[in-house]
């Protein structure tokens, strides 16, 4: 058993608990929340001093911490790689964030999530988080300056999707089915969706903090450019199940709007109250949505099957003793007490010889080392190479589509496809779907074929009523052609609708 602090840091405002962490279980023995003062922000030492003031006046003394940190300062990234072992894999990974990076690979901390694979012969899918070091080392600044030691620092809704994915048991989903979670605090608004046990994605966005109808729509918006987002890896994903992180008292109404929108199940979950908690303390009376983070760091701290990112402790391969070298001196050794026993009278020879023989051995050591270092960034730069070269970057033009769609305030699809490309194409995209306005399709459409290389192919609006809210239904027929490498900038591609 162990006493921990575990913390949701943000730029302006710092909350957590005290925890008596064991194995299976995290008793909570105190809990706080604090606004950090304006003169000190961007100032570790200064809100180091703030911290242990609050701490202390908190009754708080456990020194080890566990950090949290919000969403939206993270960078995550979902990745797909050849189908290699677990211990190849973060070698692999850090390869391939590095040649997708725009920031050094140097200066970022990163820790990443293997996602489940029924196939071992198919590509393995990982969530890659990053974030840079400057604020990894403001953080241990700021510690340091309170008195506390930093164990851990993660990602507060992957944190939150742990807890969820524990409460959720022994369900089961079929293909295609995730799990919604939704946690907010404030203006600050965390979407992620689970399945098969393991988070699939998260977003993060800002939505007005007061909450009402307009904010349950900006929520609503949010979850359907995540489920967009999520179409390239599972392509008929529908929610299933719902989880609305935070106390009775939060979003009110919200759990209603989302089951008339998705028609799925949905369930409040209260951090304080959550699978393996128990309370030894009144928690403080305010929202406890962003204590989501900080408490599923903890039960991940006590469970040995939950998932977390860790950037103080991330995954590496696995290092195997190597016993070479030792079995080496051994019979060295073995050999020079021979001789010396059997030629004595020669000690000059002996010696003469062990100088070139350990010359000789060092050398093939050396050798060997080396040979052994650059193996698995060979093989790793091969594999990347080869696999590169045959994938095609779905991701991004899905994230195309999302950007030039806007949001689903307008419009919404109701199938999206994406497909090869015949000769002289890249690929193909293929969608329904309903709009409020024809004008909607057609702005759609003119914002598509701003892209150089795309051509929107003409299908007629019909106006079918069949959604009230959205009655112009629409399809829409996106061809990616292939450019010469020396063509210029091509014109748009005209449609009619």
């Amino acid at each position: 058993m162990a006493d921990f602090l575990a913390l949701d840091w943000e730029a302006d405002r710092i909350c957590g608990v005290q925890a008596d962490v064991s194995r299976s279980s995290v008793k909570i023995q105190n809990s706080f929340s604090g606004v950090i003062p304006e003169e000190a922000i961007g100032q570790p030492e200064r809100i180091g001093t703030w911290l242990q003031t609050q701490l202390k006046r908190h009754g708080i003394s456990a020194r080890q911490t566990i950090v949290s940190l919000p969403r939206e300062e993270v960078i995550m990234r979902h990745l797909e790689v050849p189908p290699v072992g677990d211990n190849e894999l973060p070698e692999l990974v850090r390869f391939q964030s590095a040649a997708k990076s725009t920031i050094p690979l140097d200066q970022l901390s990163l820790d990443f999530l293997p996602l489940p694979s029924m196939d071992k012969d198919a590509p393995r899918d990982v969530l890659v988080a990053s974030v840079h070091q400057n604020r990894i080392r403001r953080i241990r600044t700021a510690a340091e300056a309170a008195g506390l030691e930093i164990a851990s620092i993660g990602v507060s809704s992957v944190s939150a999707a742990s807890m969820v994915i524990l409460a959720e048991g022994h369900i089961t989903h079929e293909p295609g089915d995730v799990s919604l979670i939704i946690a907010r605090h404030g203006d600050r608004l965390e979407v992620s969706m689970i399945a098969d046990g393991a988070l699939q994605m998260t977003h993060s966005s800002q939505v007005l903090s007061e909450e009402g109808e307009q904010s349950r729509t900006a929520i609503l918006a949010e979850i359907s450019r995540s489920m967009i987002a999520l179409q390239k890896r599972i392509p008929n994903v529908r929610i299933t199940h719902a989880w609305i992180v935070g106390s009775e008292s939060e979003e009110v109404g919200l759990d209603a709007v989302i089951n008339e929108r998705f028609k799925c199940s949905v369930r409040r979950l209260d951090p304080f109250r959550g699978p393996q908690i128990s309370l030894s303390c009144r928690p403080v009376d305010e929202p406890h949505g962003a204590f989501a983070g900080p408490i599923g760091h903890l039960l991940c701290q006590a469970s040995e099957v939950l998932d977390a990112v860790d950037f103080v402790n991330p995954r590496r391969a696995e290092v195997k003793k190597d016993y070479t070298n030792v079995k080496r001196g051994l019979i060295a050794a073995a050999v020079v007490a021979s001789i010396v026993a059997a030629y004595g009278y020669r000690a000059w020879a002996v010696a003469d010889l062990e100088a070139k023989t350990k010359a000789a051995a060092d050398d093939f050591i050396s050798q060997n080392e080396t040979i052994k270092r650059l193996e698995p960034q060979v093989k790793v730069a091969n594999a990347v190479d080869a696999w590169a070269s045959k994938r095609v970057d779905w991701l991004d033009e899905a994230q195309q589509l999302a950007d030039a769609m806007g949001g689903t305030e307008r419009l919404y699809l109701t199938e999206l496809q994406f497909g090869e490309g015949t000769r002289g194409e890249r690929g193909t995209i293929s969608a329904t779907g309903n709009a409020k306005e024809r004008f909607d399709v057609e702005s759609l459409n003119a914002e598509l074929m701003k892209r150089q290389g795309v051509e929107v192919n003409p299908f007629d609006i019909k106006n079918r009523g069949r959604d009230s809210k959205y009655p112009q239904e629409f399809n829409l027929d996106v061809r990616l052609k292939e450019a010469p490498a020396d063509a210029a900038k091509a014109p748009a591609t005209r449609t009619r609708s």
